[in-house]
C-alpha cells in the first residue's frame, strides 16, 4: 500500500532537505530460510515478487540459510560461521523469518505486511549516504564502499557489514524437502566477517573502505553483487544500506595467476591468462598482441586450443555470458640474461569503449642477480637497481605486484636474489616462502631487505605470524625478531666482518627514501653473525650460511640508506660475500674455479635421459658437483662429485633418483658447482 505524507510532516522535513541533512533510505531485508523449511518456499516467493516490483535503490534483500530443519543445507554448509553469527545476532529461532532494517517484521510471506514495513521505514529520516562498487579482478572480488554523513549520526556502536551475494543459483534436483530449486540473494560470504568493521562517523565525514575476497569457481560472476549496510550494534538499527549495480550488458575480466615467467632458452615458455565475459550479452573480443622482446626470440598466441603461427598479432574470440577461454602466450627465448614485455589488448565489439589491456613479462635467466620488487608498488626500486649497476652486477627485475608470485625454478637460474619486502604486509606470502625455500635448498644466495619483516613473520603479536611463519623465518634467515623499533637510525658495521667491516651510514636523511619508521632489531642464531648494528648489542643485519646458501637479512629497508655511495658499498660487500664460504676460499686466490657460460642439456625436454654439458676453468684440478633437485628443493640425484681438469664436461641423467627409482614427469633443476661458482639449468622430463 502507498503511504501518504501529510503537509505538516512535509513542512517539518523541509528545513532538513534544504540543508542536505537527509538521504534517501534504502531498506535492507534479511531473510532466514532453509531448503527443507515448509513455509520458506512460499515466503521466499512473496519476497521475490516484492523485490521485483520495487527499485534496487529502495529495498535490497539478503538471504541466510540456517541449519534447521535440514542441517545439511548446502548454502549453510558453504559459510556456517557467518550465517550462525547473524542468526545468533538476532536470536533467530525459527524459519522463515524476516528482519527489516534490524527490526522484526511480523508475518513473513505476507505481501501487504512486507510492503507496509518497507514503506514505513522509507519515511524515516536517514543521515548517511552510501554507495558501493564491485569489481571482479582475476579470481578476486574487490568491493569499495563509500559513506557520507550528511547529518548527525546517532551515537552508539556503528559497524559496516558487507555481504557478497549470489542473485541467482539453481540446484536440480531440489536439495531439500520443500521443492525449491531456484535460490535468490544468497549470502555467499561476509567481509571481513559477520561482525563487520567498526566505524567512527560524525557529520561531514566521508570515509571509504575496500574489501577483497577470492571467489569460489562455482559461483557465476555475472550473478554476484555486493550488499553493504551500516548498523548500530547498540540498537541493531540499520542506519543505511546499499547494493552494487546489476551486471552490465557488456563487461569482461582479463586475469592470470601470473603475468610473468622466467623461461629457459631454447624451450617454449608459456604465459597463461583468461578472458571471461562477465556481461549479460554474448560478445566478441578483438585481440592485438605487441611485444618488446629480443629480435631473435619467438612469440605466438593461443586462444583455447587454437594456436596461431609466430608473430600473428591479431585474432578474435566470441564468448557467451559467463564463458571464459584460455589466452596463452608462447615464448621461445634463445639467449640468456635478457627479457622483455608483451602487451595483450582486447576490445569488445559489443561496446568498443570496453578495452582490457595487460602487460606480460618474459625473462631468460643468467644474470648475476634477480631483483624482486615485492614492496607492493612503492617507488623504491631504483635504489636497488642503481646500486646493483654501481656494484657491477648484471641484474633483472621482477615486479611482484604486477607479475605475480615466483617459483623456486624461476629463482634457480640466478646467482643471487635481492628481495625487497619493505612496507608490505604480509611481508612474504606462502608462495614467496615456498619459492625461497626451494631456492635456498639448491644453495642460492639471498639478500632479504625490509623493515618489519621480522616483526610480521616472527613476532607472535603480529596478525600474520603463525608457528609456521616463525619456523620458516628463523630457519631460513638464521635470526629471530628482537624488537619492533630500534629508535636509532645510525648503523655501524661490525669490525672484522667480511661485509660490515668499515661501514658507517644512516637510514634517515640524505638521498635515501626516508621511509624507515620501524626498523627491526634482529637476534642472530648461534651459527649466524651480526653484520651491522644500530647501537652496540642491537643487530640491524645478520649473515648466515644455510647448507651452502648465503643469506643476508636486514632489519631495515635497503632503500633507506642515506647516500648512493653507501648503498653501493654495502651491496658490493654483500655480493662479494656471496662468493665466499670461508676466509680461505679459493675465490681469494688466482685461478679460482669458475663455470664458463651456462650449463645446457640435450635433449630438453627429454625421455628417458638427457646429457648436461658445462665448461669449467681453474688452475689444476677443479672440484665439481652436479646435482638434480625437484622444485621443492629436495635433492633427487647427485650426478657428479669429483675433481676434474679445466675444460668441457658432461653429466648424464637417466630420470632416476639416488635409489634408482624412476621420477615423475615435471621440471627439475640441475645445479653445477665448480669451487664456489654455481649455475643452474632447468630440465623438463616429459613421459
Amino acid at each position: 500500500m502507498k503511504r501518504i505524507l501529510n503537509l505538516g510532516w512535509i513542512a517539518l522535513l523541509a528545513p532538513l532537505i534544504a540543508y542536505g541533512a537527509i538521504a534517501p533510505r534504502t531498506v535492507l531485508l534479511e531473510t532466514f530460510t532453509n531448503v527443507s523449511c515448509t513455509g520458506c518456499a512460499p515466503a521466499n516467493l512473496i519476497t521475490g515478487q516484492y523485490i521485483d516490483a520495487t527499485s534496487r535503490d529502495r529495498v535490497v534483500n539478503v538471504q541466510y540459510h540456517v541449519n534447521w530443519p535440514h542441517p545439511a543445507d548446502p548454502y549453510y554448509l558453504a559459510d556456517p560461521v557467518d550465517i550462525t553469527g547473524r542468526t545468533m545476532y538476532y536470536t533467530i529461532g525459527n524459519a522463515p523469518d524476516l528482519i527489516t532494517d534490524g527490526a522484526n517484521t511480523p508475518a513473513p510471506g505476507i505481501y501487504a505486511a512486507l510492503a507496509d514495513a518497507v514503506e514505513t521505514r522509507c519515511n524515516d529520516v536517514a543521515t548517511v549516504r552510501m554507495d558501493a562498487t564491485l569489481q571482479i579482478v582475476g579470481l578476486d572480488a574487490v568491493i569499495d564502499v563509500n559513506l557520507d554523513a550528511v547529518g548527525p549520526v546517532a551515537a552508539g556502536d556503528p559497524r559496516l557489514r558487507v555481504a557478497l551475494v549470489e542473485e541467482y543459483d539453481e540446484i536440480i534436483p531440489a536439495p531439500g524437502s520443500n521443492g525449491e530449486t531456484e535460490f535468490h540473494w544468497t549470502v555467499r560470504r561476509m567481509l571481513p566477517d559477520h561482525d563487520g568493521t567498526a566505524v567512527t562517523l560524525s557529520e561531514g565525514d566521508t570515509p571509504s573502505f575496500q574489501f577483497t575476497t577470492t571467489l569460489d569457481p562455482a559461483w557465476a560472476d555475472s550473478d554476484l553483487h555486493a550488499v553493504a549496510w551500516l548498523q548500530d550494534d547498540a540498537t541493531r538499527e540499520i542506519l543505511q544500506s546499499t547494493t552494487t549495480a546489476p551486471p552490465a550488458a557488456y563487461a569482461a575480466a582479463f586475469y592470470a595467476e601470473r603475468f610473468g615467467a622466467v623461461m629457459a632458452p631454447g624451450l617454449i615458455g608459456r604465459l597463461d591468462s583468461w578472458i571471461e565475459n562477465t556481461g549479460t550479452q554474448p560478445d566478441t573480443y578483438d585481440f592485438v598482441m605487441t611485444a618488446a622482446l629480443p629480435a631473435s626470440w619467438s612469440v605466438s598466441a593461443c586462444a583455447g586450443t587454437l594456436c596461431y603461427p609466430p608473430w600473428i598479432t591479431t585474432f578474435s574470440v566470441t564468448l557467451l555470458p559467463g564463458e571464459s577461454i584460455l589466452i596463452a602466450i608462447d615464448v621461445i627465448p634463445d639467449t640468456m640474461a635478457e627479457g622483455g614485455t608483451i602487451n595483450m589488448t582486447a576490445t569488445s565489439q559489443g561496446d568498443p569503449g570496453l578495452m582490457l589491456s595487460r602487460d606480460f613479462a618474459a625473462l631468460a635467466p643468467g644474470s648475476d642477480v634477480l631483483f624482486v620488487d615485492a614492496d607492493g608498488g612503492y617507488p623504491y626500486e631504483t635504489y636497488f637497481t642503481d646500486a646493483l649497476t654501481a656494484a657491477g652486477a648484471t641484474h633483472q627485475t621482477w615486479d611482484r605486484a604486477a607479475l605475480g608470485h615466483l617459483t623456486a625454478a624461476d629463482l634457480a637460474g640466478f646467482g643471487a636474489v635481492v628481495w625487497n619486502a619493505d612496507l608490505i604486509t604480509p611481508a612474504l606470502t606462502e608462495d614467496d616462502r615456498t619459492a625461497l625455500t626451494g631456492y635456498l635448498a639448491v644453495q642460492g644466495d639471498l639478500l632479504l631487505s625490509g623493515q618489519d619483516i621480522a616483526f610480521d613473520l616472527d613476532d607472535a603479536a603480529s596478525p600474520n605470524s603463525t608457528p609456521g611463519t616463525r619456523e620458516w623465518y628463523e630457519h631460513s634467515t638464521g635470526s629471530s625478531f628482537g624488537a619492533d623499533d630500534s629508535h636509532d637510525t645510525s648503523l655501524t658495521g661490525v669490525a672484522g666482518d667480511p661485509i660490515g667491516n668499515g661501514l658507517l651510514f644512516n637510514i634517515a636523511g640524505g638521498s635515501g627514501a626516508n621511509n624507515q619508521g620501524y626498523p627491526d632489531v634482529l637476534t642472530p642464531a648461534a651459527n649466524a653473525r651480526t653484520v651491522l648494528e644500530y647501537a652496540p648489542g642491537q643487530p640491524a643485519a645478520v649473515r648466515y650460511l644455510l647448507n651452502g646458501a648465503h643469506v643476508v637479512t636486514l632489519g631495515f629497508g635497503f632503500e633507506g640508506i642515506d647516500t648512493a655511495a653507501h648503498r653501493s658499498s654495502f651491496l658490493t660487500a654483500v655480493l662479494a660475500w656471496f662468493a665466499i664460504d670461508t676466509p680461505s676460499s679459493v675465490d681469494d686466490l688466482p685461478g679460482a674455479a669458475r663455470i664458463i657460460g651456462t650449463p645446457s642439456a640435450h635433449p630438453n625436454p627429454f625421455n628417458p635421459s638427457t646429457t648436461l654439458s658445462f665448461t669449467v676453468s681453474g688452475a689444476g684440478s677443479v672440484p665439481v658437483t652436479v646435482d638434480v633437485f625437484d622444485l621443492s628443493g629436495r635433492l633427487v640425484r647427485r650426478l657428479l662429485d669429483a675433481s676434474v681438469p679445466a675444460g668441457d664436461h658432461t653429466a648424464r641423467w637417466d630420470g632416476r633418483d639416488d635409489d634408482g627409482s624412476s621420477v615423475p614427469s615435471g621440471v627439475y633443476l640441475a645445479r653445477v658447482r665448480a669451487g664456489d661458482d654455481l649455475l643452474a639449468a632447468k630440465l623438463l622430463l616429459a613421459k
